[in-house]
């Protein structure tokens, strides 16, 4: 990772901890100046690290003979050098030896140089004063044109005009070196490290750079992101990538060994990855939690992989390869060197503390016991307060069914709040009324600890819809599929045509192959949930009363109903407020069975409506369509042609009128209640129709005369599996 581009990132200012840092006497406040013209000259070292590691036997916690200095919460790693590390908040920098010494640097704009002790201070007007925090020697201001694109070592690398340079400020002498081997207009610098940098240029190039030759290697990448390439990094053997699939919504790492040209893909997506001779280290890829942000160590000899710390927010390498990382371990927050030994076993140094992460607690919460939803915007309000920043998932689980609904908050800091809406979205099923029982996980932002949880229950109170057989608010189409299976499907899901998943049911029953015809002509015994009739093969009609999210077991009704070849139910025919019944006979003739209320006799004797009706080979009772006083029917005829009787409010209809031609192309249709809250139609009833090419849903205009809207061609494909819809 590039050190001078993370250190120049703003963090907040703590000057508190700063100023009781102790100010080392090395530090010479007068310089040596050297002027850098751009002659070029050949110089250089490469800074090397020992160490292979073999396999992972845990981890070792070194204890130091002096307390870990105190480190600001709030301070930034910025650079890792031989003797120290360079860190700040805010605008403040200081310098943290491993002797437990802090030195406050004078100024602000600092950049450090990984493997180094030097850091580098921009003091304007092409001015860097670099000093050597490991040692006595004066520091060295140099003049050089350009912007600062990194540091190594003691050379800085500058962009100008006409390419990259490599300024080397030891020695007594500076001299400039201009990187060769790179394309004109070549200065995006995209890592340094401590022998070595990358450039990238074009969309699928990157230049590795030999700070001890100053001479660029090209590297033919590829990658699949638009936004092209994330977190590269280089050593001198190795070269990483990291991009982002926006086909699989997945980050990826790609790592070459550039004596040999291999590249691996890895899975190693978490952020900050940083090289050494002998390890790649990153955060990220707990194998428990996928939220944790763990320092994670892999091979670059045998591949094999190590998870150190819990977790690493910043990850540099200092002199001799170990890792220094701003990070977590027993929710002991501070910087860490990490090192593994020759036997494969992760060392873990506590260098500077920044305190004990506190447990995470919940402080405040809103939890209702009941959640009234009367209309399609009512809304319940849950919400957390937590001690620190955390992710929240609010799970509620209904008591009687088992079914979930899992909300994620979207903040990630202390306050979470979770709207609970009764109407829920056009794409997915409302909840259902009923007892349920919540549950809150809080998880830290990098969970580092356990997470808390808190639970409870709550009550959801609905009023009674007509046609709603699983008591979610919502209107429903009864779909019987070829296994006789029995399913409420809610009616704004069918009836949103644009594009979404398969919509949701709720299973009501098996067995239902048993009825020869069904209907659901409402609430039949006053219980505020709509039932539902079947007539069996012997001509015998049961009937089955609704209960929330099911329906209970049959009653009979009485025989002789073999007589009738089509019935259909739910229009209020006579104005008493209930749902009632209509059935043709093989002769033709139309029969209306008025409900009674009483679930032990649930009809009034029949009433023959008319003749001539054996022209029809379907019947829907569709509710109140065009506003006329009673309930209305639509008939299709033999040749496709649908017909509207409207309802006169006494059991008897007006004249037929014509809706329209083709409707022989469906099997099934029934009515469907307007649920789009955002459409001047909601409320009304339309007309939700199924055959072997597939669904529309027909709106309703509210006029007598063209009655219904042009369709709209639904996504879900459902001829093949609905054998019955009512």
């Amino acid at each position: 990772m590039n050190a001078f581009a993370a250190m120049s990132r703003p963090v907040p200012l703590e000057a508190t901890d700063v100023s009781r840092a102790i100010l080392s006497p090395r530090i010479r406040l007068a310089a040596a100046v050297l002027t850098v013209s751009t002659a070029t000259a050949v110089a250089g070292t490469l800074l090397t690290a020992p160490g292979a590691a073999a396999a992972p036997a845990g981890i070792v916690r070194q204890e130091t003979a002096r307390d870990a200095v105190p480190f600001p919460k709030d301070a930034e790693l910025v650079s890792a050098g031989r003797t120290g590390f360079l860190a700040r908040t805010g605008e403040a920098f200081f310098w943290t030896g491993y002797d437990g010494t802090v030195t406050q640097l004078p100024g602000t704009g600092y950049s450090g140089a990984d493997g180094a002790d030097t850091v580098v201070h921009a003091t304007g007007n092409d001015t860097y004063t670099l000093r050597d925090m490991g040692t006595d020697a004066e520091p060295l201001v140099v003049t050089t044109p350009g912007a600062l694109r990194g540091v190594i070592g003691t050379t800085l690398l500058m962009a100008r005009a006409d390419g990259l340079h490599l300024v080397d400020g030891k020695g007594g002498e500076a001299v400039s070196r201009a990187v060769t081997g790179l394309p004109a207009g070549a200065t995006g610098v995209e890592s340094v490290d401590a022998g070595s940098f990358t450039v990238l240029h074009g969309d699928d190039t990157l230049y590795l750079v030999d700070a001890a030759k100053a001479a660029a290697v090209t590297h033919a990448v590829t990658h699949n992101s638009i936004l092209g390439f994330e977190s590269v990094v280089s050593s001198p053997t190795h070269l990483g990538w990291g991009d982002y699939n926006s086909a699989d919504t997945e980050r990826h790492f790609h790592l070459r060994d550039v004596r040999t040209g291999v590249t691996e893909s890895l899975n190693a997506t978490g952020s900050g990855p940083v090289l050494s001779p002998e390890w790649l280290a990153y955060s990220g890829n707990s194998a428990t939690d996928p939220a944790a942000r763990p320092l994670t160590l892999r091979s670059l000899e045998d591949g094999r992989v190590l998870q150190v710390l819990d977790r690493a927010t910043a990850i540099r390498v200092d002199a001799d390869g170990a890792f220094v990382v701003r990070g977590t371990l027993a929710r002991e927050d501070g910087v860490y060197r990490v090192t593994v030994g020759a036997d494969g076993t992760p060392a873990v140094q506590l260098l500077a503390s920044a305190g004990r992460i506190p447990d995470l607690a919940v402080t405040r919460e809103v939890t209702p016991r009941t959640a009234d939803f009367g209309g399609p915007s009512d809304r319940v309000r849950m919400a957390w307060e937590l001690s620190q920043p955390a992710s929240a998932r609010l799970t509620l689980t209904h008591t009687a069914t088992g079914r979930q609904r899992v909300m994620d908050s979207y903040s990630s800091g202390t306050a979470h709040e979770f709207s609970w809406s009764s109407g829920n979205s056009l794409y997915e099923m409302a909840d259902y009324a009923g007892e349920y029982t919540w549950t809150m996980t809080a998880k830290e932002r990098y969970a580092v600890g356990a997470p808390v949880e808190r639970t409870g229950s709550l009550t959801v109170n609905r009023p009674p819809v007509h046609r709603d057989h699983d008591a979610n608010g919502h209107d429903d189409v009864l779909v019987r599929d070829s296994a006789g299976q029995l399913s409420a499907y809610e009616g704004k899901q069918l009836s949103y045509g644009g594009p979404h998943t398969e919509p949701d049911s709720t299973v009501l029953g098996t067995g239902w192959n048993t009825y020869t015809l069904m209907a659901a002509p409402g609430d039949l015994g006053g219980t505020a949930a709509d039932d539902v009739v079947g007539r069996d093969r012997d001509g015998v009609l049961w009937l089955h009363r609704g209960e929330a999210q099911k329906l209970l077991p049959r009653t009979r009704i009485g025989g002789g109903w073999q007589v009738y070849n089509k019935i259909t139910g739910g229009s209020d025919l006579n104005g008493d407020g209930r749902g009632d019944l209509l059935a043709t006979d093989t002769s033709g003739v139309l029969w209306a069975y008025f409900s009674t209320g009483d679930a032990a006799r649930p009809f009034e004797p029949r009433r023959k409506v008319g003749g001539g009706w054996q022209v029809y080979n379907l019947l829907t009772a569709a509710g109140n369509l065009a506003g006329a006083p009673g309930g209305d029917l639509l008939a299709r005829d033999t040749s496709g042609v649908l017909w509207l009787y409207l309802g006169k409010g006494d059991g008897t209809f007006t004249a037929r009128r014509k809706v329209g031609g083709g409707w022989q192309r469906f099997t099934h249709i029934a009515p469907l209640r307007e649920q789009n809250v955002n459409e001047w139609r909601f409320g009304r009833t339309g007309l939700f129709a199924i055959g072997p090419d597939g669904s529309r849903y027909y709106p309703n205009r509210g006029h007598v005369d063209g009655v219904f809207a042009p369709p709209v061609d639904l996504a879900p494909k459902t001829g093949s599996t609905f054998t019955t819809a009512f």
